[in-house]
């Protein structure tokens, strides 16, 4: 499969997120994707209509949405073409002049969304911002090579993207060349192929030792390739001789990539190496309130709370699980995300297999029938026999059966604090190991809720 398909399937799979059903079969389920160039993906349709209803914003804005969503440095954005134009367009592929010049190639095009500004920072990822931050404000002189290594979708691109938004505001002629280890390993090859056809392709040599700033991201995909390490090796020396910038990125530390030549490993481990790990819970709010900020719609504490203490793998899944809210509010005429149901049911693929079934108020619904009382008097303040133990019950119950955060809980239960939620749970749970009455309610009551 080519690249530009991979990637346009992914893209596909988010705007189905964002729009209608009908509107996705009618308008972009039609387009086929052509090519990638300088950081646009191609797309064709053969008919103007649906070239002329996807230029306006409204459906526009969704595509561009979607790609950000995906995070992939090798598209930033799209253009629609259609088959006269793409009758044009590979004529010129194939005559080699789609890439006029080496000048024109290499101009680098960041995400405008990347800076260190909206960069969220914690203690997972305090000490490569920082890094980064150095080496734009002093390109090869601060940490050359700078490693950046962690799993995926966890900001190592944001912060390549920042590099270069930051360079490029001080610095509007810098030479960067940013490259994922696929692109670099393809330009290689290209260059191997068309060294003799024509002056108007780019030249590999000059392209990547000419920068004043290499950045190349997911290094760990130079494995197996003998001749393109070979290639990188002599362009680092190179580069580092000059006092260029080197900046490389990957899914683990220099030393674990064991399968690269040892004379690459070491280049890249004789700089400065830093890790990015997974956000831990007060930069995962952060992060869910600066992206609904940004998106321009209100997520309620409660949701932002449920949300991050749910999704706890990278930035990327939290982002996609915001989205997912987002357009569930939106597909139920809702301008603010305040209902936690309706939260869970758009999240339900994301959390655990209860939570595909079960819902707080399925579940306080049975405690409230069982003891006679209703939703306003367990969310409420009254402390009576009866209602205590109920609100105690319910709260060991939803935490047990769809392991709903306490914080959650207690927000969910009138805005109780996070102490007021361990001692409930706490409570039945010892209560349940001695006491038969209690057994037998929350048996009954769990009876109750599995037979709905």
């Amino acid at each position: 499969m080519e690249e530009y398909t991979r990637i346009w399937k992914q893209i596909l799979e988010e705007i189905s997120k964002k729009v209608a059903a009908v509107s996705y079969d009618m308008w972009f389920s039609k387009l086929e994707p052509l090519d990638i160039s300088f950081g646009k993906i191609i797309l064709v349709t053969n008919l103007n209509s649906i070239k002329d209803t996807l230029s306006k914003p409204i459906y526009r804005d969704k595509i561009m949405e979607s790609i950000k969503t995906i995070d992939n440095p090798m598209v930033t954005d799209f253009t629609i073409i259609n088959e006269d134009e793409k009758k044009e367009y590979l004529s010129k592929l194939n005559t080699n002049t789609v890439i006029e010049d080496s000048s024109q190639y290499n101009a680098p095009k960041f995400n405008e969304a990347y800076t260190f500004d909206n960069f969220v920072v914690g203690s997972s990822n305090n000490t490569a911002k920082s890094a980064a931050f150095s080496v734009a404000q002093n390109p090869g002189n601060s940490f050359n090579p700078l490693f950046i290594y962690g799993g995926v979708g966890l900001g190592k691109t944001h912060i390549l993207h920042a590099i270069g938004n930051y360079v490029l505001s001080q610095n509007k002629n810098a030479n960067i060349i940013y490259a994922t280890t696929e692109q670099f390993v393809n330009d290689f090859i290209e260059s191997m192929r068309n060294n003799k056809v024509s002056d108007k392709v780019f030249n590999f040599r000059e392209k990547y030792r000419n920068a004043d700033i290499l950045m190349l991201d997911d290094v760990q995909f130079l494995i197996g390739k003998e001749s393109s390490q070979e290639a990188l090796f002599h362009t680092f020396n190179d580069l580092y001789q000059n006092k260029k910038q080197i900046v490389l990125t990957s899914d683990r530390h220099p030393r674990d990539l064991v399968s690269l030549e040892e004379r690459l490993r070491s280049r890249f481990n004789s700089g400065l190496t830093v890790d990015i790990s997974s956000p831990d819970l007060e930069t995962r709010i952060a992060i869910l309130q600066k992206k609904a900020y940004q998106k321009n719609f209100n997520i309620s504490k409660n949701i932002i709370y449920f949300i991050a203490e749910k999704i706890t793998s990278n930035i990327r899944e939290i982002e996609g699980a915001l989205s997912k809210v987002i357009f569930y509010c939106q597909l139920h005429n809702k301008d603010e995300a305040d209902d936690l149901n309706l939260v869970m049911e758009a999240l339900k693929d994301d959390l655990d297999s209860h939570s595909n079934v079960l819902s707080l108020d399925t579940i306080t619904d049975a405690v409230c029938a069982y003891y006679n009382i209703t939703k306003d008097e367990i969310k409420g303040a009254k402390k009576t026999k009866n209602i205590a133990e109920a609100r105690q019950i319910d709260i060991y119950l939803i935490n047990d059966m769809i392991s709903c955060p306490l914080m959650t809980i207690g927000n969910y239960l009138g805005n109780r604090d996070h102490s007021t939620i361990i001692y409930a749970r706490d409570k039945v749970t010892d209560q349940l190991k001695n006491d038969n009455r209690i057994k037998l309610i929350v048996k009954d009551i769990r009876n109750m809720i599995e037979k709905n």
